[in-house]
């Protein structure tokens, strides 16, 4: 009678256990991802179509969001190609910049992403960047260009050829300057001249 009674226990917490895990799975939300059917690039191992990916700090706060048009990965060259990007960044939870490009390359081994084609950087206090070709380090967070470039921060518009600068706009040097526009309100009003 007991071994009856314990058996009938342990089949009836299978039961259980099994309806609770066919529950958890029918609960679980499906990704369809697409696989790119005219593919820009050949030999990669995975092709996504409308790819989306986040990153969250150890406190759960979203780090950065990338989302790509296409997706190629090539496992064994540890790199993978995006077409069309949209790449926010956050700190602390608030947008900090978004960056949009062409085309980008990311080397998962040495971490930086290669951008070329047309190429938009706006920061969260509006200074933007518009370049052909950029490299960004995802470990410094600088951004180097050896390309035409033009950076607008605070009314004043610059072009050049080459950029050293910082994520964020704060710092940079355009290495070859070309022009300069001012816009905005005139200095010499703002400090009280006649």
């Amino acid at each position: 009678m007991k071994r009856n009674t314990g058996n009938l226990l342990r089949i009836f917490f299978l039961l259980i256990a099994c309806g609770l895990s066919s529950l958890s799975v029918t609960s679980c939300k499906k990704v369809n991802y697409e696989r790119v059917e005219k593919e820009r690039e050949s030999g990669a191992n995975v092709s996504i179509r409308n790819f989306k990916r986040e990153a969250y700090d150890a406190q759960g706060q979203l780090q950065w969001e990338l989302r790509a048009e296409e997706s190629y990965v090539y496992v064994n060259d540890n790199k993978t190609i995006f077409y069309n990007i949209d790449f926010d960044q956050y700190e602390g939870g608030k947008f900090k910049s978004k960056l949009l490009a062409e085309k980008g390359e990311i080397n998962h081994k040495t971490r930086l992403m290669i951008l070329e084609g047309k190429i938009f950087l706006r920061t969260e206090d509006n200074k933007t960047l518009i370049a052909k070709a950029m490299e960004y380090n995802m470990d410094t967070k600088k951004l180097v260009s050896d390309s035409e470039v033009t950076v607008n921060a605070d009314g004043t518009t610059i072009r050049g050829i080459g950029l050293r600068a910082d994520k964020d706009l704060n710092k940079f040097t355009i290495l070859k300057p070309s022009a300069i526009t001012q816009g905005g309100t005139n200095p010499l009003k703002a400090a009280g001249s006649p």
